[in-house]
C-alpha cells in the first residue's frame, strides 16, 4: 500500500489522477449495486445519497486542481486524489467482502467497523 501511495505521489499529471479517481468511483458504484442486489436492499434514497457523495468527490478533485493551478504546486489535487482513492478503495474492498468474495484483510475492516459502532453508540 505504501508503494502504491508513493507511486501516486509521483503522478503529476491531472488527467491521470482524474482517471484513477474515476475508475475507483465507478468501481465503488458497481460493487455497491452488486452488494445491494445480493442483500435485496436496493433503495433509490441510498443510491441518491451515494451519487451525491460521488459528485462531491468530483467537486473536491476539481477544486484541488483549480487551487493547484493558481498556486502553481501539485499538492491539493494529489492530496484529494489520495484520499478519494483510499476511501473508495476501502469501500470497494468492503463491498466485495459482503458479496461473498474471500478477502484476506476482512477481519481488519470488521474491527474498524466495530470501533465506529462503539463510538456512535
Amino acid at each position: 500500500m505504501e508503494e502504491f501511495i508513493e507511486k501516486l505521489m509521483n503522478v503529476n499529471e491531472p488527467k491521470t489522477l482524474f482517471l484513477l479517481c474515476g475508475i475507483f468511483i465507478f468501481t465503488d458504484v458497481i460493487t455497491g449495486y452488486l452488494k445491494a442486489f445480493k442483500q435485496k436492499t436496493v433503495n433509490s434514497s441510498i443510491s441518491r445519497d451515494g451519487y451525491i457523495k460521488k459528485i462531491a468527490w468530483i467537486i473536491a478533485l476539481l477544486l484541488g486542481f483549480v487551487i493547484d493551478y493558481f498556486i502553481q504546486i501539485n499538492l491539493f489535487l494529489i492530496g484529494s486524489a489520495i484520499v478519494c482513492i483510499a476511501t473508495e478503495g476501502i469501500s470497494i474492498y468492503e463491498n466485495l467482502g459482503e458479496v461473498g468474495i474471500h478477502l484476506p484483510f476482512k477481519k481488519y475492516f470488521e474491527k474498524m467497523n466495530e470501533g465506529e459502532m462503539n463510538e456512535k453508540g
